[in-house]
């Protein structure tokens, strides 16, 4: 187990939310947190992939391979497909964080 060493500005709120009752101990805190805020990420992330669906009807890897078969340049579609992309990264990021975290609950 690696050891971090942590400001006491910063660990001072999570040691608060301790003191309060909030949660058991400072691991419980830090793991928590990290838990809801990937959860929190993973929803935004898979909204804004949503609207791509929607707009074309596809899941992301059905749309690439579409854009990667076609003959013809579609500069708006290349446009989206650059952002859906960094959506879908972000969002299975931020999913591997949240496995991660559930193992620690």
């Amino acid at each position: 187990m690696e050891t971090v060493t942590i400001p006491k500005d910063v660990w001072s709120p999570i040691s608060s939310l301790v003191h309060r009752g909030l949660f058991e101990n400072e691991r419980s805190a830090i793991v928590n947190i990290v838990h809801d805020l990937s959860l929190s990420k993973m929803k935004e992330y898979e909204m804004a992939m949503q609207r791509f669906e929607t707009k074309y009807g596809v899941v992301f890897e059905d749309f690439e391979q579409q854009l990667n078969s076609s003959d013809k340049e579609d500069f708006g579609r290349w446009d989206d497909y650059i952002e859906w992309k960094a959506y879908s990264g972000a969002y299975h990021y931020w999913k591997s964080i949240h496995e991660e975290s559930s193992r620690c609950l």
